[in-house]
């Protein structure tokens, strides 16, 4: 799919990065990102996947509460399901990522169901501290289950705006290809990102044992 020129003009920004590209934003604009999530964090990620040109679609029956008017969702979307309210809100805030591409991913706010095509961002946090943990179609997936299944419900406020945005770029980097397939992040504060030790799976947990002499 050749970008056209008002596409150019619009992802000009991204186009420019020599990670992104033409190629790259062709394959932003020809995915799909399914969003279960309708807090701070999950609908911060659905708004800057949206408007980096990743068509967004709703998962799940969550219903919007009063805390999601923001620069996304307005006062009219609260009380509706997330799928409708991302069927309304995503073309009007970028026409492109309205209509649904092919393939796609999951991004959702902990605790969540995991099903589907692969990448699988997850947004969580543990009291203190927000996380992103993340898995490509390589990355295992029982590893990822068994980091997520140890976090919590990601925080609102300020970090979880960041935690947010810091998700959508992990699951726009893997769906360019780049960065490992596995992997997590902390989020100490808007700003302050460490790495995180992920949790192992039996098979996984043996694979990296020492070779006996």
């Amino acid at each position: 799919m050749a970008l056209r020129e008002d596409q150019i003009l619009r992802y000009s920004r991204q186009i420019l990065l020599r990670e992104v590209g033409g190629r790259g934003q062709e394959s932003l604009l020809a995915g799909t990102a399914r969003l279960d999530g309708i807090g701070a964090s999950g609908l911060t990620a659905a708004a800057y996947l949206a408007g980096g040109g990743t068509p967004v679609t709703g998962a799940g029956s969550l219903t919007l509460g009063p805390w999601a008017p923001g620069f996304l969702m307005g006062p009219a979307d609260v009380g509706l399901p997330v799928t409708e309210a991302l069927a309304r809100e995503v073309p009007a805030l970028n026409p492109d990522a309205g209509a649904v591409g092919q393939g796609g991913g999951l991004v959702a706010e902990l605790p969540a169901a995991w099903s589907g095509e692969a990448p699988w961002v997850a947004l969580g946090g543990d009291g203190m501290r927000a996380a992103v943990v993340f898995r490509s179609a390589e990355g295992c997936l029982w590893c990822f289950g068994e980091t997520v299944r140890h976090l919590g419900s990601p925080p609102d406020g300020a970090l979880g705006v960041a935690v947010g945005t810091l998700g959508a770029l992990v699951f726009q980097r893997l769906r360019l290809g780049l960065g490992p397939a596995l992997g997590g992040r902390w989020l100490v504060a808007p700003g302050t990102v460490e790495e995180m030790e992920l949790r192992r799976c039996s098979r996984c947990a043996g694979r990296e044992l020492p070779a006996e002499p």
